[in-house]
């Protein structure tokens, strides 16, 4: 815990940005009274409170990983509802029901063996990460989520209660009184075969979707920015696409983030190109806590070596003792150009409170540069202040095995103004509602198509 506390203290760039000094101090010192109060704690006991710990930077991409051999039991131990299911007005609807589970969609979880969804749901809460006063975002996490294998409900609650193969699940199906059904849990690699759901697709070069509407307008949805995995240039999925538009002489354009959560510079910076009329870079400074590892070195390890050991040359000093990156040696601090192709006409942008990181960036720059672009949709979460992200350290803690994400950089989005540990506000408001959800109706989707003056006879179904 000490080593934890020193790298967190040391690195984070934003540890004390929304929590004081004092405030981290007692939440570690927390978990060591309740460690020596018990007598110890067992490794999942630990991962749990470790992860309440970081909670309190209120930083999405802190947080520590499942141990390995817990990792590996979820491959073959049931631990997953056989569902996905999301929360929509505080309520937990399915939304994509298992193969024989004897579930709908739209059937509403009231409780699971005998213990109501809210007070599971109230339970993991604290585990969960959220970016500065975004604090609402947990909810999506609580239900479905690929960093915490299952959703928080699940991934959590194995660790929390007593789960058993079998689960009684009392649901309420439409008008009908609520009724217990038993259901056998599932392992995470069937889980992720259920479908990709409101999750979207996990590599960018999957989650690039483009759709014809009439004559005048198009549709483009893009699901993550993560080009890390499988890397493709962003600009052969995003050129064809454009080129299409300006061909076509399509008029409107709705671009699709709402299943965004962020990923890669790349990806973000590319649709941006193809979005902007002016030349002008993203991001205005990215900064850093320390230069100095010395001590921590044989415990850290990251996809990007020069971290570890920063060639100073390349930083210049602040007033308040953080670094900031020369844009010789970070690409994203220089001028994104518009893209030949890129498109001129009436851009609608659809937001969702799953936005975070890259994709929040990208629409509080997008609403910054191109004010007469439309955002429909749900307050995002993120920061429109700028993320601590880019470069993550992973912390390996030497007595539990445990892996510890510790962002390296914080970015500062070039933008005139932001809502201070907040997202982006939408110029239109068009949440999901539990009657759209149950009648299947994309409440953002329709008011888009309404803006760009689309016949309501349009086949909505033809986008999901």
């Amino acid at each position: 815990v000490e080593l934890a506390e020193e790298a967190y203290s040391r690195i984070h760039p934003g540890y004390t940005r929304y929590a004081a000094e004092t405030d981290m101090r007692g939440a570690w010192q927390t978990l060591i009274d309740k460690a020596e109060a018990e007598g110890g704690m067992s490794l999942g006991d630990f991962y749990l409170e470790s992860n309440r710990v970081l909670t309190n930077i209120r930083c999405d991409h802190t947080k520590a990983e499942l141990p390995q051999d817990m990792a590996e039991d979820r491959k073959t131990s049931p631990v997953y509802l056989p569902m996905r299911w999301e929360m929509v007005e505080g309520r937990g609807f399915v939304s994509i029901p298992g193969e024989g589970s004897g579930l709908e969609y739209g059937d509403e979880i009231i409780a699971i063996d005998g213990q109501a969804l809210s007070e599971r749901v109230d339970a993991v809460l604290p585990f969960l990460p959220f970016d500065g006063n975004t604090e609402w975002v947990r909810y999506n996490e609580a239900a479905q989520s690929y960093e915490f294998r299952g959703g928080g409900v699940d991934h959590f609650g194995a660790l929390i209660w007593d789960t058993q193969a079998t689960t009684a699940l009392t649901i309420k199906r439409g008008d009908a009184e609520p009724k217990t059904i038993n259901v056998d849990r599932i392992t995470h690699p069937e889980w992720r075969k259920l479908g990709a759901g409101e999750i979207g697709a996990s590599n960018f070069k999957d989650a690039v979707s483009f759709t014809r509407i009439g004559d005048t307008a198009g549709y483009l949805r893009v699901d993550t920015f993560v080009n890390y995995r499988s890397p493709v240039k962003p600009d052969t999925l995003y050129d064809p696409v454009f080129k299409a538009l300006k061909d076509e002489g399509r008029e409107t354009l709705i671009v699709d983030l709402r299943r965004n959560g962020g990923g890669s510079n790349d990806a973000a910076n590319r649709l941006a190109a193809h979005l902007m009329s002016k030349k002008a870079p993203m991001m205005k400074d990215i900064r850093v806590k320390t230069l100095n590892h010395k001590g921590l070195e044989e415990y850290l390890t990251t996809w990007d070596s020069r971290a570890l050991n920063p060639n100073r040359l390349g930083f210049k000093t602040n007033d308040d003792g953080t670094y900031s990156m020369r844009a010789f040696v970070n690409e994203d601090l220089k001028a994104i150009k518009p893209d030949k192709t890129a498109f001129t006409g009436q851009l609608i942008l659809l937001t969702s409170s799953k936005n975070s990181s890259g994709s929040t960036h990208l629409l509080t720059f997008m609403k910054d540069k191109n004010p007469d672009a439309l955002m429909i949709g749900e307050t995002t979460g993120g920061s429109s202040e700028g993320a601590t992200a880019g470069v993550i350290f992973y912390l390996k803690l030497p007595e539990s095995g445990i892996t510890m994400r510790i962002p390296f950089m914080q970015s500062f989005v070039n933008v005139d103004s932001f809502d201070a540990g907040l997202g982006v506000t939408p110029d239109v408001q068009a949440p999901m509602t539990v009657e759209a959800f149950l009648d299947q109706r994309d409440p953002a989707l329709e008011r888009a198509l309404i803006e760009a003056g689309v016949s309501q006879e349009f086949d909505i179904d033809l986008l999901k």
